[in-house]
């Protein structure tokens, strides 16, 4: 969870200042913190003792989902400095805590306020205040700004003291602050007195929406309707955190309801909060997410794709992901389509599997479909899947699914040979112990 601390103006209130804190995930401290807890799946097929599986794919697909590790990148949320961006690497340039991937300024250091580092970024356009030359997004650069961080292009500052009435608490300079003077341009001897006043003198409108600035919960951002749904006193137009949970417009995936903890089960990117349907979704594919209600679908992964490089000779595991749990599934892996001179190999490409881990199901420990390449390029392989069972509520009981797995490396010599001229009682028992390299198909 990342907080964000929305500091005000003093007086005349402009568009918020937007600070972040170093990222923490899904708690807000270390291990022992009560708050951080166990996470959202445990268990697994590894046979250690039911403890979690905290880093994505990486048990030979023993688990699917696992609230410490929001982005999938194979660091825990705790140690995460980004832990809403995929950033396995943890690159860090400046060195403020916050990773290159979420830093709102990699090559500037954020600012420390009480020893903790903070990100700024008033006008909200990706770019912290510590590199952003004009801050406010106003038009005028820091160095000739009179409200660096307020929004004032008309740079109007009544007292001339340098600074401007936007972020100045005594715009008029008779010693009366601005929330308690009855014409706050105008200096008076007794600014608490009742005085004939002109409106646009004493009650400046400085975004022309018809509501003074002295009154305006979005001073610089035309609201006429004053809309504030979290009543925290900044107008809907220009608040950064509509719902009041501390969580930033930006990242926030439930933008209008409050929900801390972020939890998105199907991660489908809205928040279970705010999320009208249940439908995972796999690899960041939201079109063809496997919807639990809906007929028998299955999934194929190669996660190890986003955590690095598949290059030639790695193992593989191909990962099985169905819309059904627990449910006796037989499978069979081929590979459709491979680059000239491929002759990748799939080992233990058919079989069943009995129990899952959430949606994505478990191999028995001798029986893992592992895909070896030793030509570099672009492969594609096919998941052809039967339920063992009738479904309860459809009746269709086979589904399909294929995945691209990208290779890099070098070409591999002397490997097995083609087994195209093996007679067909070889073949098959050469299939059956997971031996026989799948050459592409029409």
């Amino acid at each position: 969870m990342r907080l964000v601390i929305t500091l005000s103006t003093l007086a005349l209130a402009a568009t918020p200042l937007l600070a972040q804190a170093p990222p923490s995930g899904e708690c807000t401290g270390d291990s022992s913190d009560p708050a951080c807890g166990a996470p959202e799946q445990t268990g697994g097929g590894c046979g250690c003792g039911g403890g979690s599986i905290l880093i994505a794919f990486t048990d030979q697909g023993d688990s699917y989902q696992y609230a410490d590790d929001f982005d999938d990148d194979g660091v825990e949320d705790g140690q995460d400095n980004c832990p809403f961006n995929f950033n396995p690497d943890q690159a860090d340039g400046d060195g403020d805590g916050f990773g290159d991937a979420c830093d709102f300024c990699p090559t500037v250091a954020a600012l420390e306020v009480d020893g903790v580092a903070i990100q700024r970024d008033t006008d909200a356009d990706g770019l912290g205040d510590e590199c952003d030359p004009d801050a406010d997004g106003d038009g005028v650069d820091n160095a000739d700004d009179n409200c660096p961080f307020v929004i004032n292009p008309s740079q109007t500052d009544t007292d001339g003291d340098g600074l401007g009435d936007a972020c100045d608490d005594d715009d008029d300079g008779d010693g009366c602050l601005d929330a308690d003077d009855n014409c706050p341009l105008q200096a008076a001897t007794n600014c608490t007195e009742d005085l004939a006043v002109v409106p646009n003198e004493c009650f400046p409108d400085e975004d022309a929406d018809g509501v003074e600035d002295v009154r305006d919960n979005c001073v610089a951002t035309p609201n006429a309707d004053q809309a504030d749904t979290d009543g925290d006193g900044i107008g809907d137009a220009c608040d950064q955190d509509l719902d009041n949970d501390t969580i930033d417009n930006r990242i926030d995936n439930c933008v209008n309801v409050p929900n801390v903890d972020q939890t998105d089960t199907d991660r489908d990117g809205l928040g279970d909060a705010c999320d009208p349907r249940l439908c995972y979704v796999i690899d960041g594919n939201t079109q063809d997410c496997l919807d639990p209600v809906a007929p028998f679908a299955v999934q194929a992964s190669v996660a190890e794709q986003r955590l690095s490089a598949i290059n030639t000779g790695d193992d593989v595991l191909l990962h099985i992901f169905a819309n059904r749990e627990n449910t006796p599934i037989r499978y069979t892996w081929t590979i459709v389509e491979e680059p000239a001179g491929g002759d990748a190999i799939i080992s233990k490409p058919a079989g069943a599997v009995n129990f899952s881990n959430g949606i994505q199901y478990v191999y028995e420990n001798d029986r893992r479909a592992l895909f070896t390449a030793n030509v570099p390029g672009t492969y594609t392989i096919e998941l052809l899947s039967e339920l063992v069972f009738d479904d309860a509520d459809y009746d269709i009981k086979t589904a399909k699914s294929q995945v691209k797995i990208d290779v890099g490396g070098q070409r591999i010599d002397g490997g097995c040979s083609s087994t195209g001229n093996n007679t067909p009682w070889l073949v098959a028992g050469l299939l059956g112990l997971g031996l026989v390299r799948r050459r592409r198909r029409a």
